[in-house]
């Protein structure tokens, strides 16, 4: 999750830049600066298609056309590691006056992520800066920031791992997340479709500037796949993966 916040973030930040160019460039000028610098930062060729369309009232914000994060080279998967129809991003300015990022909201309409680990352990959402040298990872944000809500709206989820020939495949996704205290508490909320049977999980989590940085923080997720449900109430840290606590499982 914390490459997709950082990322998003990343966009926003470059997008809110572009706002005030807007009026004094054409938006394709615009598109090219945002996706150059994108490539800088994360390694990634980003394309951005369609008009950008600025909003400077009631919230400093933009709405994009269609948009694509290239995947990696070695991926074997077909398709762009992220597309989506379009981008919303709303950023609070009386805050960013204050010196504080306050995203309102990122929305993504109907985006299609394909994740993949290869055979050798390496990620494809794993971003460096061009020209970087070592491991890859996903660029930090410069500053805490905050997330009132980030949706996405009839999305699809691929993740295949190589190296275990296992592969997550879900449809129609529905998910909102909210992060109202950068050093605080955050929550997710997703619903889909998995071999047509529903998935949902329900999940929040403590500290999410500490759980961003890979480390385990107070974590609390309910998962329900078709008639069964596993619950887990502990700690658990995405980098590496870790967690302690109890766990209820429930199989239909």
């Amino acid at each position: 999750m914390r490459w997709i916040v950082r990322v998003g973030v990343l966009l926003a930040v470059l997008i809110l830049l572009a706002v005030g160019a807007l009026a004094l460039i054409p938006s394709e000028r615009v598109a090219a600066l945002i996706a150059s610098e994108f490539q800088a930062a994360t390694g990634r060729k980003l394309d951005l298609s369609g008009d950008l369309s600025p909003r400077l009232w009631p919230s400093l914000g933009v709405t994009t056309g269609p948009v694509s994060i290239a995947n990696t080279d070695w991926a074997e998967g077909e398709g762009p590691l992220f597309r989506a129809e379009s981008l919303s991003i709303d950023i609070n300015l009386s805050a960013l006056l204050g010196g504080e990022l306050r995203l309102q909201g990122i929305s993504a309409d109907q985006p299609v992520i394909n994740l993949e680990r290869s055979s050798d352990g390496r990620e494809n959402w794993a971003f460096a800066p061009d020209g970087a040298d070592g491991a890859a990872s996903v660029p930090a944000a410069a500053t805490g920031f905050t997330l009132d809500r980030g949706t996405i709206t009839g999305g699809s989820l691929r993740f295949v791992d190589r190296a275990t020939g296992r592969s997550v495949l879900l449809d129609d996704v529905d998910a909102t997340l909210a992060i109202p205290d950068y050093a605080g508490a955050f929550t997710l909320d997703l619903q889909g479709l998995s071999a047509g049977k529903p998935v949902s999980l329900a999940l929040s989590g403590g500290v999410f500037s500490a759980f961003a940085a890979g480390r385990v923080v107070p974590l609390t997720a309910t998962l329900t796949a078709g008639g069964s449900t596993l619950a887990f109430d502990g700690r658990a840290g995405m980098s590496p993966l870790a967690a302690e606590g109890s766990l209820a499982v429930d199989l239909a």
